[in-house]
């Protein structure tokens, strides 16, 4: 079973380098259509998706359908480097967690 990520350049590239395939995304059509791709594979355990698109109505709604209806893949929303909004940078969040400025 395979991870899967939709996200910015920055995010699939970090992704690739440690091995985990993905599609990136410009627009929440395209992330849209990226996540229905995605569920229509059978060997896709975990899909990672930039909070940046996940937040959008239109995509809420997919993924909460999604996991109400099926048990698998787990939906992961994660900040990309602008973290969920235009005023979080995932940069402040780690440095809130590991406590050193970056």
């Amino acid at each position: 079973m395979l991870s899967y990520v939709i996200g910015d350049s920055d995010m699939i590239t970090g992704f690739k380098l440690v091995g985990i395939a993905g599609v990136e995304v410009a627009s929440i059509d395209e992330a849209r259509q990226a996540l229905n791709d995605a569920l229509a594979r059978r060997d896709v355990a975990i899909i990672i998706v930039s909070a940046a698109f996940s937040t959008q109505s239109s995509m809420r709604e997919l993924i909460e359908k999604t996991r109400r209806e099926r048990k698998t893949p787990l939906i992961v929303e994660i900040p990309g480097n602008r973290g969920v909004n235009s005023e979080i940078r995932i940069s402040d969040i780690i440095s809130k967690t590991v406590g050193i400025k970056i």
